[in-house]
């Protein structure tokens, strides 16, 4: 038998066992997506998205295999279970307007335009309350008000509160008519709140943005534009890099410790929790931990499925985090990277591939949700992950000593101020080289999802017949969506 006849013996890998839990992650924000802003009944929409689940084994299947019988009766199944919790999650009744008089902790303090709004979790929910200030992460409150509905906006690109707070986990509003602080509570708020003051007084101004950043999820205003407009404002939130960086150097330290994983995942959980449990974060933080349950019991998943999974599991059990920027840029900006790793191409093709394949795809969504979304990000992310993968450890490092409150600590935070500001200066030199920015247009939605369906498509084990098909009939079905 000839190399060529021999490998057409043998049957490519289809989604079912390579990617399977891509078809949930398929299945479910599509059941979201057709209820809450195509205004179909939620189970006429659950049966729709089952049906473009299974279309997509369908299309990506050349020759089932019996394997694949046990893992189609295991999706079925969390479909079904996913779906309920889904639907339990989107029919929730309202909190009708009224008085309140409640006690509880304040998880999230900020600025809401003119006014401030503190998060309090009290007796199983989550409040927003907007008032005129005072109070602290941390703190204990009473409070009395009256209980509003959050604004929603219509369809479009207008922002709409209640999809914002109703994916960070909040019940309703309150408009407050006092809010007194009682207490401390001594929680992992309070140690957040005390942990960014010490950065903010311990450390030079770019150090502690960076660090603040990183640590506790607190982003530097001035900061946070400067990353804007470079289109690097993923290095600001806690993410697949932050928690990766932080597992990898468990693991490394834990290498002779008995209960190495448990560790490793209790270290972890841990950090997600105290950066602010931001949807990237938990995110990455399920996909590691899938791989370290995985690496217990001898089984491997690929990349591609194991943030499938974990965006699967969010959704099932918050499907508002569908709507939240953060979420969505997060899962396709790790969907993407896990696809291009799954090519068949050297380690520097990948390399050149990752920063511009992964900006297309997820400056769609950026461009319709921010407006315009600069060009210089596909250029300056070629550097910014491996540049930010060694400088975040070692500039952490450097602040201890000076955060445990040595005086000559100062000294050694200088060290990573000098080398944020050299990548300050080389960000900014980027920037006005290449000053260009585009706005959301249909032939930019075009490009990011045909770019998208192919490099899924490929990540799946779709032949390439099929993932011409694939894109084909996605194509069709964006233009029927457009018109």
């Amino acid at each position: 038998m000839t190399r060529s006849e021999n490998a057409a013996s043998i049957p490519r890998p289809s989604p079912l066992g390579r990617a399977p839990a891509f078809a949930l992650l398929i299945n479910f924000s599509l059941a979201i997506f057709l209820a809450e802003d195509m205004g179909f009944p939620f189970w006429t929409a659950a049966v729709l998205s089952m049906t473009a689940a299974a279309g997509w084994f369908f299309i990506g299947t050349e020759l089932p295999q019996k394997s694949s019988l046990s893992v189609a009766a295991a999706l079925l199944a969390f479909s079904f279970a996913g779906t309920a919790a889904i639907y339990r999650g989107v029919s929730e009744v309202e909190i009708p307007p009224g008085k309140v008089e409640a006690t509880g902790v304040v998880v999230l303090e900020r600025k809401w335009g003119w006014r401030r709004i503190a998060v309090v979790r009290t007796g199983g929910r989550r409040l927003v309350v907007r008032y005129g200030g005072g109070a602290a992460p941390g703190d204990i409150v009473r409070l009395s008000g009256r209980l509003a509905p959050f604004e929603r906006s219509g369809a479009g690109r207008e922002f709409d509160e209640f999809k914002y707070w109703k994916a960070k986990g909040a019940s309703a509003a309150v408009d407050a008519r006092q809010l007194e602080v009682i207490g401390r509570s001594a929680g992992i708020a309070l140690w957040r709140d005390a942990l960014a003051k010490r950065i903010s007084i311990r450390l030079p101004r770019l150090t502690a943005g960076y660090i603040a950043a990183a640590w506790v999820g607190e982003r530097d205003g001035e900061l946070n534009d400067f990353h804007k407009n470079a289109g690097t404002s993923h290095l600001l939130v806690v993410s697949g890099l932050h928690v990766g960086i932080a597992a990898a150097i468990c693991m490394a330290v834990t290498r002779r410790v008995p209960f190495r994983l448990f560790i490793v995942s209790a270290v972890m959980w841990f950090y997600a929790l105290l950066s602010g449990a931001a949807p990237s974060s938990v995110r990455a933080a399920l996909m590691i931990q899938f791989a370290l349950i995985g690496r217990a019991s001898g089984q491997h998943s690929g990349a591609f499925n194991g943030v499938s999974a974990a965006a699967a599991v969010m959704l099932a059990y918050n499907p508002w985090l569908f709507w939240d920027i953060g979420w969505r840029l997060s899962v396709l900006s790790v969907l993407t990277l896990s696809s291009i790793q799954s090519l068949g191409v050297g380690r520097t093709a990948k390399w050149l591939a990752a920063s511009p394949v992964v900006w297309l795809i997820t400056s769609v969504q950026s461009a319709w949700t921010f407006g315009a979304v600069p060009l210089v990000g596909a250029v300056i992310n070629f550097f910014a992950v491996p540049v930010f993968s060694i400088l975040l450890p070692a500039a952490s490092l450097l602040a201890v000593p000076s955060l445990a409150g040595a005086d000559a600590g100062w000294y050694a935070a200088l060290w990573a101020e000098s080398a944020f500001l050299a990548w300050e200066r080389f960000s900014d030199n980027m920037t006005r080289l290449i000053p260009w920015s585009t706005d959301f247009s249909l032939p930019l939605a075009a490009a990011g999802v045909a770019l998208a369906i192919f490099m899924f498509a490929r990540a799946g084990g779709f032949s390439r017949a099929r993932t011409v098909a694939a894109l084909g009939l996605s194509m069709l079905l964006f233009v029927l969506y457009i018109l």
